[in-house]
């Protein structure tokens, strides 16, 4: 426990915090659930707790994420992205979070800008607004105009939110790990997991040098695309807290009014966006991980520009195949190939038992509730919600990359029903999954599949031997730990005192064979037909009872 605290202890006042935080949001007795003791000195009035009180159970958490700052906010978003553990009506408040704020002042703008550009700001931009363009929990951003004419927008990270987020995600870590061990339950959802992975997205969205890659890259993808425009990174203002990129003219998607003033095809923007989604999926394996409305824009030349690369997500080929089977199982309505998809891409397979009938039987009874539908008046979203609900009955988890790649599929849809209420995300799907099964079944790389499945067993033989040398020495130090489950404590005892029986069963009769061997080899009198009798009789006697043994086992039927 004291290792797991020291590092909250080290940022006691903040911890108190976000304890009051949680006691006034009715939450204290999660503290209490998990070791921590609850301050016996009121931090809030008691109407203000009343207020709360009022509220729903998942309105109250996302008041609460919201008032513990920044950091608390952006895992509530991570969060909402989780619909395969997440309750519904978590999700809908989750999703509400927004962590737009107040400005800070132009002067810390100011100052943050000259120590990262090592220049003041007039050497670099001949007009620089003092008001943002956006303001964020993290980064606000704000539009400027280099000296050469060159329209920009500069993204400028608060003053010491790395180490305000650094000191929460500390806490949050140390949280997670009480959780595991006070409530045994939660180990199924891998609390400590959750929280580092968040971390690490959220390391990556501190850095700009890592966004300004992100949007190269993406821009590199989309370079024979001529209906995806990618704004250019200017190096020479980018730093790891100043992020300076081409200031894009263009309208947000969900803009309609806008949209049809400046007199552009809602149905064919509709299908451009979900194509330059699935390209990034299908294709370049990386792709958009929040592609809201306010982070896409329709320029007056009908191209879509993205905006805003902090999260980004990325999928191995084998990932790519596993989506495409679910696509075509929802196509097909196949229960086992989206069973079977779904259990394969799941993480939880090893932690869960699952009664695959049971939760075949369940996914056909949902598909079963779309007969007749054509693929038109299915909602890619609601369908996959349902879905969702199912692996949660059954606890099944899905890797969060995977979720993240789902939440660009279905934030996409719904973006495309808003602008063309006849949108198909299937018919979208369709070309890119063909091509994908094309490559995937083509004999030359099921060629490479197949060799590079055999070079991967030739090395994991070639491990076998210093596995064997870890394992040997770790018995011979003693050091070699055996974890059991008792789920069902009788039924082992019965068994492990069956195999103790026959073991020393097993002992006594290589006793007497050794035993009787000696006999004979001394000659030992009495003599039957020139063998010693008691030999004899002990070869005889251990020869029945391994008979018996043997017997005994092949009709227990565990060889």
């Amino acid at each position: 426990m004291f290792n797991q605290l020291s590092s909250t202890y080290k940022h006691a006042k903040r911890f108190q915090q976000i304890l009051n935080i949680a006691i006034k949001y009715g939450f204290g007795y999660i503290a209490e659930k998990i070791g921590v003791i609850l301050p016996k000195k009121k931090a809030f009035e008691e109407d203000e707790i009343q207020n709360t009180q009022k509220l729903t159970t998942p309105q109250r958490v996302v008041s609460m994420l919201e008032e513990l700052g920044p950091t608390f906010i952006k895992f509530g978003q991570i969060l909402s992205t989780r619909s395969d553990i997440i309750p519904d009506d978590y999700i809908e408040q989750l999703q509400k979070l927004q962590d737009n704020v107040l400005g800070i002042d132009f002067q810390k703008v100011r100052a943050m800008v000259e120590n990262e550009l090592q220049a003041k700001i007039e050497e670099n931009f001949i007009s620089f607004d003092m008001t943002p363009l956006a303001a964020a929990s993290i980064a606000q951003v704000h539009r400027a105009v280099f000296k050469n004419g060159q329209e920009v927008v500069v993204k400028v990270q608060r003053p010491d939110i790395d180490k305000i987020i650094s000191i929460d995600l500390e806490i949050l870590l140390s949280i997670a790990r009480m959780v595991e061990r006070h409530i045994p339950e939660s180990q199924l959802y891998d609390p400590v997991g959750k929280v580092e992975e968040f971390a690490d997205a959220i390391q990556k969205e501190l850095d700009f040098i890592h966004e300004a890659r992100n949007i190269e890259k993406f821009k590199h993808n989309f370079a024979d695309d001529d209906t995806v425009y990618v704004p250019e990174v200017f190096w020479e203002a980018t730093t790891q807290k100043v992020i300076t990129i081409e200031y894009v003219d263009g309208v947000k998607v969900n803009q309609r009014d806008k949209i049809k003033e400046l007199g552009l095809n809602e149905k064919i923007i509709a299908e451009k966006g979900a194509k330059a989604i699935m390209k990034q999926i299908f294709i370049h394996g990386f792709f958009h991980g929040d592609p809201h409305p306010g982070n896409i824009l329709i320029r007056p030349d009908e191209k879509i520009a993205f905006i805003d690369f902090g999260m980004m997500g990325r999928i191995d080929r084998h990932t790519k195949y596993m989506l495409a089977d679910l696509i075509v199982g929802i196509i097909k309505k196949d229960t086992g190939k989206i069973v079977g998809t779904l259990l394969e891409i799941s993480t939880s397979d090893e932690k869960v038992d699952v009664d695959i009938s049971e939760l075949e039987l369940d996914v056909e009874e949902l598909l079963d509730s779309y007969y007749g539908r054509t693929l038109k008046q299915i909602s890619i979203t609601r369908l996959m919600n349902e879905v969702f609900d199912i692996l949660k009955k059954y606890n099944i988890m899905l890797p969060s990359s995977f979720a993240l790649l789902l939440k660009s599929i279905l934030t996409i849809e719904g973006v495309g029903r808003n602008l063309d209420p006849d949108f198909n995300i299937f018919d979208v799907a369709k070309p890119f999954v063909k091509d994908l099964a094309r490559q995937r079944y083509n004999p030359g790389n099921l060629a490479r599949e197949a060799l590079l499945s055999i070079e991967e067993i030739s090395r994991s033989f070639m491990l076998i031997p210093k596995l064997i040398q870890s394992i040997y020495s770790k018995i011979k130090s003693d050091t070699v730990k055996i974890k059991l489950e008792m789920s069902e404590s009788q039924s082992i005892l019965f068994e492990i005192n069956r195999m103790v029986n026959r073991l020393v069963f097993a002992i006594i009769v290589a006793a007497l064979i050794v035993g009787s061997s000696l006999i004979i080899q001394a000659n030992i009198r009495p003599f039957v037909y020139n063998y010693p009798l008691l030999g004899v009789i002990g070869f005889i006697v251990a020869g029945f009872l391994g008979l018996s043994l043997i017997v005994s086992i092949i009709r227990s039927g565990k060889l």
